[in-house]
């Protein structure tokens, strides 16, 4: 039986579905579409996974939308993941959990329009995280996730540090390792963290010669290398000490020339 939309709820729905005569036909239809998928975000949030929330028509109706408004709505409520539609007999909506890919599409879209430079709001939050993922990454025993750092480590130790990598490419390293050390914490939620922070975030170069620039690589490998090494010994304060280390380094990029912005493409 498909759930029913609260009176105080279809009542608002309704009060607001009637743009301002200035807007044009598309805006309204646009307008109208975002708060319908605002309804139907709470209802899905609410309800059990696979829930049926009605048929197309029913909840047209319950929400005070048009049939292509709806459409609309729910090819939103499809891209997030939150919401698959079934057609044919026995068909209709239902709700669904968004993956941990979704959910990092959907913090990538706040962030772009973010200034992740100011009052160090990246790294103040990086810290709090990397704190928690070195710790629990120290005590993993999982052979497989160990190996594949272990690998990493052998990598990085067989880099020719006389030509060193470039800058972008470097970051888009350091980005992976903070990925294996999150797999590394067995914790969901401390994983989707990291990759919110690092997966959708890149390093771009805005200044500095090219001998700066490649002071800059070479310092993070050092310190990329030092928190790997200290993760594989399972020493955790050493591991703790490396990461500030990283930390400090990291708050220190703005000003040689290299900032945060948020990716336009995939580091993994």
């Amino acid at each position: 039986m498909a759930t029913t939309l609260p009176a105080n709820e279809l009542a608002s729905a309704r009060q607001h579905v009637a743009a301002p005569k200035q807007k044009s036909p598309i805006v309204k239809q646009i307008s109208t579409a975002n708060l319908a998928a605002s309804i139907l975000r709470k209802r899905i949030a609410a309800a059990e996974e696979n829930a049926y929330l009605g048929s197309e028509a029913d909840i047209a109706v319950e929400v005070g939308v048009s049939l292509p408004t709806l459409r609309q709505t729910a090819r939103m409520l499809e891209y997030e993941e939150v919401l698959t539609i079934k057609p044919g007999k026995g068909g209709g909506y239902f709700t669904r959990r968004p993956s941990i890919d979704s959910a990092i599409k959907s913090a990538s879209q706040f962030l772009s329009a973010t200034d992740l430079n100011s009052e160090s709001m990246f790294m103040d939050a990086a810290d709090a995280v990397m704190t928690q993922i070195v710790i629990s990454a120290v005590k993993c025993d999982d052979r497989k996730k160990i190996a594949k750092l272990q690998h990493f480590v052998e990598e990085q130790a067989n880099q020719d540090k006389s030509s060193p990598l470039s800058p972008t490419f470097s970051f888009k390293l350091s980005a992976g390792l903070v990925l294996i050390l999150a797999d590394m914490s067995n914790n969901v939620m401390l994983e989707l963290f990291a990759r919110i922070l690092w997966s959708e975030i890149s390093v771009i170069q805005t200044a500095g010669t090219y001998e700066e620039n490649q002071k800059v690589t070479l310092e993070n490998y050092a310190t990329r290398l030092e928190l790997s090494e200290a993760v594989l010994a399972k020493d955790e304060a050493r591991a703790l000490k490396a990461w500030q280390r990283r930390s400090d380094f990291l708050r220190s990029c703005p000003k040689k020339g290299f900032d945060f912005t948020r990716r336009t493409e995939s580091f993994i």
